[in-house]
């Protein structure tokens, strides 16, 4: 280039440098007309740092070089500070066409003010563009790290807050504190649950738990959180649910969701269970005393064998079926009479009546712990 296209360029751009604070200011005012993140800020501190990246700009521009390891940090500075504010990546990104536009507009105006040459203003252009490409890289990825920080911080201090309140550890004022931070209603009712991984780690498994509305963490290996009463998760995997509760009671729901968390994996059910769909179950499984008792009073004097076994399903049938004959012999393939004879065998062996509504529950009792215990 010329001495003299050096000479036209570098006045031009000492014009825009001279302008940069009336810049500054314009852009800090349009970004706050236009996006309400910007304008919850204080303009002057808006402006100064505004100012202070358009000048390492027009200055490397001046003396035709790149941005240096200085200006780069400053502007990775700019977008951190952005991100830690709340301004979006995207809003950063549009305040940042606001600033390129003005600057374009003041070296526009200086060129033609200096009569400078279109073929300077054009140089001038593409090389402050390369400037504008090489700090956008800049602010951009410091922003996202910040924002990846502030996420995975978000995340830990959800998750701790989640499990303190499924496992009762937090006090009623601290309870307020942090449901109104998490926009939790203390007067809603939220169910807690609890799910264990098959295999693999458990982030995966917790990543697509999280497509539900409501607080993830894990408990002990297993994938635990609640939801607001009217979310479910649907599907084949195994998720125990509590019952619906304040959330000031969600350790009882946990506590809940836990056992029937338990009864699942104990007698092999798949699916979301509550404590309707599991029943007694829950209460089987826990007093295994009083199961193997009842097994040996009504189960073991039918004896062992296909035969047993084939009196056992009949009964079990019958009792499920609200004892109706006709329902069990249909569910079981077999004329009415052929189920008679079973219950009757069934009743003398055991000595007892299955149409008694005490003994009916303790022979269902029996039959549900020997399958649980690996017998069935």
């Amino acid at each position: 280039m010329s001495s003299s296209r050096v000479s036209a360029k570098q006045r031009m751009i000492t014009g825009v440098l001279d302008r940069v604070p009336e810049a500054s200011e314009r852009v800090v005012a349009r970004a706050r007309a236009e996006m309400p993140d910007y304008a919850r800020l204080s303009a002057t501190t808006v402006v100064r740092s505004t100012e202070s990246i358009l000048e390492r700009l027009a200055r490397a521009l001046h003396e035709s070089r790149p941005l240096l390891a200085d200006d780069l940090n400053a502007i990775r500075d700019f977008g951190e500070t952005r991100a830690r504010q709340g301004i979006s990546l995207a809003d950063v990104q549009n305040g940042w066409r606001i600033a390129v536009r003005e600057i374009l507009a003041e070296l526009t105006a200086a060129a033609h003010a200096g009569k400078v040459p279109d073929r300077v203003l054009l140089e001038s252009i593409t090389d402050l563009l390369d400037l504008v490409d090489q700090a956008s890289i800049a602010f951009s990825s410091a922003h996202r790290e910040v924002e990846i920080a502030l996420a995975r911080h978000d995340e830990q201090f959800r998750a701790e807050i989640t499990r303190a309140l499924l496992l009762g550890t937090i006090g009623p004022a601290e309870l307020q504190i942090r449901a109104q931070q998490l926009g939790l209603d203390v007067d809603g009712e939220y169910r807690a649950y609890r799910s264990r991984p098959d295999e693999g780690p458990t982030v995966p498994a917790l990543q697509g738990i999280s497509t539900m509305r409501g607080f993830a963490t894990t408990v002990d290996g297993d994938l635990a959180g609640f939801v607001e009463n009217s979310s479910r998760l649907e599907g084949s995997r195994l998720i125990a649910y509590g019952p619906a509760t304040r959330i000031a009671d969600l350790d009882r729901s946990f506590r809940l969701a836990t056992r029937v968390l338990a009864t699942a994996q104990l007698f092999d059910l798949t699916g979301p269970l509550d404590l309707d769909r599991v029943g007694l179950l829950p209460a089987i499984a826990a007093d295994t005393e009083l199961g193997a008792e009842l097994v040996r009073r009504y189960l073991d004097p039918l004896g062992p064998g296909e035969a047993a076994r084939t009196l056992i399903d009949t009964a079990e049938c019958f009792l499920d079926t609200g004892m109706r004959v006709d329902a069990t012999a249909e569910r079981l393939i077999v004329h009415p009479n052929t189920v008679r004879y079973r219950l009757s065998r069934f009743e003398e062996l055991a000595a007892t009546d299955l149409r008694g509504a005490g003994t009916a529950l303790q022979v269902w009792w029996a039959i549900q712990h020997r399958r649980a215990t690996g017998h069935d």
